[in-house]
């Protein structure tokens, strides 16, 4: 993948094992309020289960744009992935056990290593640029996975 562009990935230790990690990130309506970048999602069918598709609304300060995704791999409590239509993404959330909790890992992989032309035209022309917005992204990926933390967090105190 000589010249392409590197997936985006970053992890966090949740305090919870990997069944308590997955009760709270198999409910996907919460990411409006885990993620920066999610304002509204709409499920058919709406129980989180393979080939699950989802219609998105993402914005940016004033700006707001659609994306389609389509759960692609979901498997309790290891692993859960979607594919984003128009920017060609693949975003996977991979749980593994570690020092008593889970290693919750976010990355985001673009199709054979590419931007698409519908990523790089958004990114250009309403979001500051593709590599701004890439930073962008890896910061909001942060503030996901801390938000789902405290989730698990609180359900684990319950």
């Amino acid at each position: 993948m000589s010249g392409g562009v590197p997936p985006l990935e970053t992890s966090l230790l949740v305090a919870g094992p990997p069944e308590k990690v997955w009760d709270v990130l198999k409910d996907q309506r919460r990411m409006r309020r885990w993620s920066p970048e999610t304002w509204r999602q709409f499920f058919y069918p709406r129980r989180l289960s393979h080939n699950q598709v989802s219609l998105n609304l993402n914005k940016r300060k004033a700006f707001v744009w659609p994306t389609v995704s389509r759960y692609v791999d979901v498997v309790r409590p290891q692993r859960l992935a979607f594919q984003v239509y128009g920017p060609a993404a693949r975003w996977s959330y991979r749980l593994d056990p570690e020092d008593g909790g889970t290693r919750l890992t976010l990355r985001r992989d673009l199709a054979g290593g590419r931007r698409s032309l519908v990523s790089r035209l958004v990114a250009t022309l309403a979001l500051g640029g593709i590599e701004s917005h890439d930073e962008e992204l890896l910061a909001g990926m942060d503030r996901t996975l801390a938000a789902i933390s405290a989730e698990v967090d609180a359900h684990v105190a319950h």
